[in-house]
This record gives structure tokens, C-alpha cells and sequence, in this order.
């Protein structure tokens, strides 16, 4: 049975004044359970904006813990309370609150991590990076509290007591006294190998990959949850500053092959980090050698997701692969994650399986010890991440990720979708970093290679709904979006258009004659371009976190001199003024008779006009049986699709041009099913 592929729901906005959000997403998860909830459900609420969020959780007088920087909080609440939370304006969405699972001599050696340390002098030094685990022992030689962790939290929350918002224990001496995942992650990252620094092979024989990098632990406990987690980003994000968190490293997540859901509370969590100038790494998961069984949460292309390798440079068997030719669903890189030796916390159930058996120096197994997954190779990715920003803090998260992969060893008789680049060459990543021209500024100001929903929606200037005014020339440059760009000197020049969305980013070529034009965001000023740079490039204009629930209106006029225009990056669409939303629905029955693993088939199909923004279908069946849900376009392309254990499943697409779409049942395994889809098309009205 293939897993669960993404829900890919559109932004639903009405017109420009008095506008509302369509009804909240509802994850399928939570979608499969409400039916036959008989006891409260503990949830994950997300509203469009955090200023919503108490409102929104008071009104229901049940205890909830909250985010503080996150819009997000979670409870315990009944099917009335979720369905009624579904229809309240303020929510975006409803996931429940699901539990999670966990998923270095020899790595630094075989990869150049000892190189860098021993002859370039890198080390972490200045970087700190933020390990969200079951906690840290930061009673350990080698992640001593105070000189190595700067901060150790320990993340409590009950929904009975908390009042209303997370407790973060902060400053405790040791937050991993159960499992051993999180102290052992943390010593791969940044251990000092003091409990090893009189070794005679080397001095600090087992360190971390970035040994004088700081840490921050971030301990969600041994049974962590949707909930958990998103506190331990929570904290990550709203302690940016004060702890100079660079990286967050994840090595966690859920049962690997559903596709990027960008809806889904952990990636809106990850991408928020990644907004704010922090990388994200995520451990690609355990569930190999199969195809397409990626943690879902690493499949966001926002952050870095990393697949285990073995001693000789191979990939482990154990390791996650994703799908062949899909964009999203490949590791990006693969590092060390067999048999990885590192800190130990005392008295902890794990490194009791892995220990360290060293005849010249037997007092290892009691700091030490050995462990195999993803999860031990995602922290050495987040480890030479700090290496990358001591010697050039001025990367971005986008510049980070690609240095690594692309810098990163083929591996022979292995492809992209099972490997991402290759393994991890810690010592090209270094030398390409320190001369790679540093873009964090322009990162930093919203110029991000990823939107919150993936691929950004690239706009050419000749887009029929974009509008001139008064003289504007076409110039050819091969380096613009589409080969041209638009260019006036007109002082009356400006340049027209409305939208909804949550990003956008103005595309603009600066040259030698460039002047100045002003940017006009529902008639308010929201600063100047400078259009002259002494070389012609490429450059853009960012206004991001912007009111989804409003059509805007943009215009940039020119105050001086030759203004150049050269299309959108968005994350939403172009629109008329005045544009709101209809929403038709569709019942469709059938019965699908005896099948196995697909043999039988129904199909059905639906129309959809060129205002059409969103087809949102969901498969129910009764009975004994699993059908997998599949929507094709009128070239006979699979567009979306959801394949897993559960009954609903439910698929979302954003139709780019009007025409037929067919929704195809699949009989995985069905003696005589009925069954019922219902579907829902929103439309873009004058």
C-alpha cells in the first residue's frame, strides 16, 4: 500500500472588502476520525493570524496550550467543538495532534570533518545549533551546561494545568533521562570529546562534527508529539536572538511516502524557522530500502533531509528513499549514520544497545556509545552547517543547502531519489562557503527560494492582467525570467495589478541608466527601488506576510529617471478587483466489486471552468476494504493522489487551465465496496 500523497489545498479568498475565509482544512488524519469519535480528540489549531489565537481557544472553555510565536495551539476537544472551530473565520486548519517516533571518529574522517578541524581551524566556532530531541544530558564531559549548552529546556505542558500556554523548564542540568536519542544526537553535532581528549590516536577522539559550536536543547521527551515539537520550534524561533540559533536539527517525524502537505502544522512550523533565517534539518527516516518512504516532514523542500551512509561511503539499507522524478520527495544529501559512536546519557535505555567496547580505553562505554539511523546522520548535516557559517556567516539557509548538496560525492549505482547529491564532503563544502558571495540579506529581506506552499508561481510582465500606463519599451536579456523585460522613462510610468496571497516578489533588472521608482501597496507607500547598478543584474523587491483574506492592489510608479520591470514571483495569483470566491459541490456514488492492489478501477469525471482555483475531493467507503484515490488530468496525468490505510482519503489540486479532470477509485483490496466522493470546486467571481 502506497502512503499517504500530499493535500495541496489553494488559499481560499473573497473579495476586497468584508472578505472571509472559506471553512478551516481539516488534515486527514483528523478527517478519518471524526466519524466515529465517541471521546474528546487532542488537536492542532491554526489560525490565519496569532493575534486570533486566545480569542479563538477561550471561546471554546477547554485548557489549550498556545505557541508564542507560532499561531498554533493544541487541545483535547470533542467532534462538535472541531466542527464548529471548521467553520470559525479565523481558523486555517485542524490537524491532530499525532505521536511521533525518533527515528564520530570514523564519520569526520571519511568525510573531511577532521581536515577542516585539524588544518583549517574549523570548528563551529560562533554558530549554535538547537537539538529538538527527547532532551540533552548536559551533565556529560562533553556537553557540559553553562560552556557548551547555553541553554537546556526542557518542554512541559498539560492541557489541564497549563493555563493556556507551554512551560519551558529552562537551564536544566540534565532533560534526557529516559531515552539517550537526544544526547547522543547532541554530541554528533557539537560534543567537545573532552571524556576523550587524552586519547593517543587523537586528542578529543570522539567530538562532534562542529566542536566549538554551541548547543541548544530543546527536550520534547521520549513520547513526543505533533504538539511537542511545534513548542520546540516555538521556543527556537521566539529565542532566535538571544541564543543566536542558527540550525535546528530534527531527528524525528512520522512514517514515511506522504507527500509535502504544506498545510500541515510541522511545515508551517519548519518554514517560519526558515523565514527567519534559520536551517532546518530533518532526518530522512528509517523506513527503507523501499521507494517513497521519506518523513514527510523532510519532503518540505525548505529544509535539508538527510539519508544515512555506511562506513564505506554506500547507503545504509535502513535509509528512506523517495520517488523517482518528483521534485520534492529525494534526500538532499547523505551523511554518516551507521554505527555512529557518540554521547552517552547516563542511566538511559538506548545506548545500552550500541555499547562502546575500546580494550585501551574500557571507560568509554561509560560516555559513549554506538547507534545506526537517519537520526544520527541528520545532526552531523546540521553540525556542518555550522561549519559553513564560521567561515561565511553571510549564507543564506537557500545557499547552505545547495552548497552541501552540490558539493557532495556522486555515489556509484545509487540515483537522486535515494542519495539527493551524493555523501557529504565536508571539506569542498568549506572551501566552496568561503568563496560563495554571501546572500543572506537578501534571504533575510523575503528574497527565499522556497513560498510557504513550495515552488513559487513565476508571473511573466506580459501577463495580460498586469497594466501600464502611459510608454513602455520591451528590451531583450537573456538573464530576465523570459528572455525580456519592460522598460519605461516616462515620468508618468507605472505599472498596475491586484492579487491575493501571502508573498509576492517584484522581479526588476538594475543597469547602469536605472532610476527610481516608488511601491505602492493598497495605496500606501512601501518604499523605493533603485533601479542602477554600475553591472546589469537581477534583483527583486519583497512584501511578504501579507492578509490572505484580502484582494490587494499594487502599483510601482516611477519617481525619477528609467524604471525596469520583469515579472512576479507569488505566493498566490493574480487577480480582477472585486474578485471573490463560489464554492460548487458534487456527490458521487459508486461500488467498485472484487480487487486486488488496483486491478479494478472507477473512473469519474469533472468539469472545471477557468475561474477555478481549487478541486477538493474526499473518498468515504463502508465496509472492509482500502481504496486509493487518484486525480488525473485530460492528458492522463496523475496530478494528485492519496494511497494509505485510511478511510476517508482526500486529495486537493490547484487547476491551472479549465478542463476535464477525472477522479479514479482504486480497488487495493475490495470484495463489493460502495462508496461516496464528495467534492468541492472553488471559483474565482466578478
Amino acid at each position: 500500500m502506497k502512503p499517504t500523497v500530499s493535500i495541496i489545498t489553494a488559499s481560499v479568498l473573497a473579495a476586497v472588502a468584508g472578505t472571509a475565509h472559506a471553512d478551516a482544512i481539516i488534515g486527514p488524519e483528523l478527517t478519518e476520525m471524526l466519524p466515529t469519535a465517541l471521546t474528546p480528540t487532542k488537536v492542532i489549531v491554526t489560525t490565519h493570524d496569532q493575534s486570533q489565537l486566545n480569542d479563538v481557544m477561550a471561546n471554546l472553555g477547554q485548557p489549550y496550550l498556545a505557541m508564542k510565536t507560532l499561531p498554533m495551539a493544541g487541545a483535547t476537544l470533542t467532534k462538535a467543538q472541531i466542527n464548529a472551530l471548521a467553520k470559525d473565520e479565523r481558523v486555517k486548519s485542524i490537524y491532530y495532534d499525532a505521536p511521533l517516533k525518533y527515528y564520530n571518529y570514523n564519520s569526520g574522517e571519511i568525510t573531511g570533518g577532521h581536515y577542516v578541524h585539524d588544518v583549517e581551524n574549523v570548528t563551529g566556532r560562533g554558530a549554535t545549533i538547537a537539538v529538538l530531541d527527547s532532551g540533552v544530558d548536559a551533565t556529560h564531559p562533553d556537553l557540559q551546561l553553562g560552556s557548551k549548552v547555553v541553554q537546556n529546556v526542557k518542554i512541559v505542558g498539560d492541557l489541564d494545568l497549563a493555563g493556556g500556554l507551554n512551560v519551558f523548564l529552562e537551564g536544566v542540568p540534565n532533560s534526557d533521562t529516559s531515552s539517550g536519542h537526544g544526547s547522543h544526537v547532541a554530541g554528533t553535532v557539537a560534543g567537545t570529546g573532552a571524556a576523550s581528549a587524552d586519547d593517543a590516536r587523537r586528542a578529543n577522539y570522539h567530538d562532534g562534527i562542529a566542536p566549538d559550536a554551541k548547543l541548544v536543547g530543546l527536550g520534547a521527551g521520549d513520547a513526543i508529539s505533533i504538539l511537542y515539537a511545534l513548542a520546540g520550534f516555538d521556543y527556537a524561533i521566539g529565542n532566535k536572538e538571544k541564543y543566536g540559533i542558527d540550525v535546528i536539527t530534527n531527528s524525528w517525524g512520522s512514517s514515511g511516502g506522504a507527500e509535502f502537505d504544506p498545510n500541515n502544522p510541522t511545515n508551517q512550523a519548519s518554514y517560519e524557522a526558515y523565514k527567519q533565517g534559520i536551517i532546518v534539518t530533518f532526518a530522512a527516516g528509517n523506513d527503507g530500502p523501499g521507494d517513497n518512504t521519506l518523513n514527510p516532514y523532510g519532503v518540505a523542500p525548505w529544509t535539508i533531509n538527510v539519508a544515512a551512509g555506511t562506513e564505506d561511503r554506500g547507503l545504509a539499507n535502513f535509509s528512506s528513499r523517495g520517488v523517482a522524478g518528483d521534485e520534492f520527495k529525494a534526500p538532499d544529501v547523505t551523511a554518516p549514520g551507521s554505527n555512529i559512536i557518540s554521547t552517552k546519557a547516563l542511566n538511559t535505555v538506548l545506548p545500552l544497545l550500541g555499547p562502546v567496547l575500546d580494550p585501551e580505553y574500557p571507560e568509554y562505554d561509560v560516555y559513549y556509545a554506538g547507534m545506526s539511523g537517519t537520526s544520527m546522520a541528520t545532526p552531523f548535516v546540521a553540525g556542518v552547517a555550522g561549519l559553513l557559517l564560521e567561515v561565511n556567516p553571510d549564507l543564506s539557509p537557500d545557499q547552505i543547502e545547495e552548497i552541501i548538496r552540490d558539493t557532495a560525492d556522486p555515489m556509484e549505482g545509487f540515483e537522486f531519489h535515494q542519495v539527493g547529491g551524493g555523501y557529504i564532503n565536508v571539506k569542498a563544502a568549506v572551501e566552496k562557503a568561503r568563496v560563495t558571495e554571501g546572500k543572506r540579506a537578501e534571504f533575510m529581506a523575503g528574497a527565499t527560494k522556497w513560498s510557504s506552499q513550495g515552488n513559487w508561481k513565476v508571473v511573466s510582465e506580459t501577463d495580460s492582467m498586469i497594466d501600464y500606463v502611459s510608454r513602455w519599451s520591451t528590451k531583450s536579456d537573456a538573464d530576465s525570467t523570459d528572455g525580456s523585460y519592460q522598460q519605461s522613462r516616462r515620468n508618468n510610468a507605472e505599472v498596475m495589478f491586484n492579487f491575493i496571497g501571502d508573498s509576492i516578489q517584484i522581479l526588476y533588472t538594475a543597469n547602469s541608466k536605472g532610476g527610481h521608482g516608488e511601491v505602492f501597496l493598497n495605496g500606501q507607500s512601501k518604499g523605493i527601488i533603485d533601479f542602477y547598478s554600475p553591472e546589469t543584474s537581477s534583483k527583486s523587491f519583497v512584501l511578504r506576510d501579507l492578509d490572505t483574506s484580502q484582494v490587494h492592489s499594487l502599483s510601482i510608479k516611477n519617481v525619477e529617471g528609467t524604471i525596469n520591470f520583469d515579472g512576479l514571483k507569488m505566493d498566490g495569483q493574480l487577480v480582477d478587483n472585486g474578485t471573490s470566491i463560489n464554492t460548487d459541490q458534487q456527490v458521487i456514488e459508486g461500488n467498485i466489486g472484487p480487487s486486488a492492489e488496483n486491478i479494478q478501477f472507477n473512473d469519474h469525471v469533472i468539469s472545471v471552468g477557468a475561474d477555478a482555483v481549487a478541486i477538493d475531493a474526499v473518498l468515504s467507503w463502508g465496509g472492509v476494504a482500502d481504496l486509493d484515490f487518484q486525480m488525473l488530468d485530460a492528458e492522463g496525468n496523475v496530478v494528485a493522489s492519496s494511497a494509505s490505510l485510511d478511510n476517508p482519503e482526500v486529495i486537493s489540486f490547484r487547476p491551472e487551465q479549465a478542463g476535464d479532470y477525472t477522479l479514479r477509485v482504486n480497488g487495493y483490496i475490495s470484495v463489493s465496496t460502495d462508496y461516496t466522493i464528495d467534492v468541492e470546486v472553488s471559483n474565482l467571481i466578478q
